[in-house]
């Protein structure tokens, strides 16, 4: 059995952290699309996922030897993803998301609004105006922020009457005791987020 190659020829720069979790894949809110982890998905199972549509969005780990990490196959058929060489390798390593070191913190934001329009409105924004996905607890009013690298965020809501307002502005360092430490999301290496097409034609078997 020969090993699969595929390219990237359409990068994201959208954080993998600040996407919404779908089970083992993710929400990316920009083009309202499903990323598939390829580190959740056997050889067989990226290989039907190509083969199920022409545009896949995926998250691939990449290694420097080109091998994609997946999750062990149960056939043992030892077959690999490889990221090909080629001009579209090389757009995707210049767009790659450097990773975290594994020690790096994550943190996140909680509060709880009394009106429940604010709760449903609530709007976390980073210095670089990137808005960040919000989680809900159904009844209680709290919201969560999370997955959160240090750096200065404003959070805001909007009832029914008035304008969208500041609430507050929240600055979180590695000091910051206000806020919740979490772990790091990703694992040390070089990731790469978005469509995945098949190198060469797919084979069966």
């Amino acid at each position: 059995m020969t090993d699969l190659k595929v390219a990237f020829p359409n990068p994201c720069d959208e954080p993998w952290g600040a996407m919404a979790r779908r089970g083992c894949n993710r929400h990316c809110a920009a083009c309202d699309t499903i990323i598939h982890d390829l580190e959740h998905l056997t050889f067989e199972d990226a290989e039907r996922l190509l083969e199920s549509a022409s545009d896949v969005c995926v998250r691939a780990k990449v290694g420097r030897d080109g091998v994609i990490s997946l999750k062990p196959s149960d056939t043992g058929s030892g077959r690999r993803l490889l990221a090909a060489a080629g001009a579209t390798l090389a757009l995707a390593t210049a767009a790659c998301q450097t990773v975290p070191d594994r020690n790096e913190a994550r943190y996140q934001i909680t509060g709880k609004f009394s009106w429940k329009e604010y709760y449903y409105s609530a709007e976390l924004t980073s210095q670089d105006g990137r808005k960040w996905p919000k989680r809900r607890e159904p009844g209680t009013g709290r919201f969560i922020f999370d997955n959160l690298p240090p750096g200065t965020y404003e959070l805001s809501t909007q009832g029914f009457c008035e304008g969208r307002q500041v609430l507050e502005t929240i600055t979180i360092t590695d000091a910051s005791a206000e806020v919740t430490k979490t772990g790091p999301d990703l694992e040390d290496g070089c990731i790469i987020i978005g469509v995945m097409v098949p190198a060469e034609p797919l084979r069966s078997g």
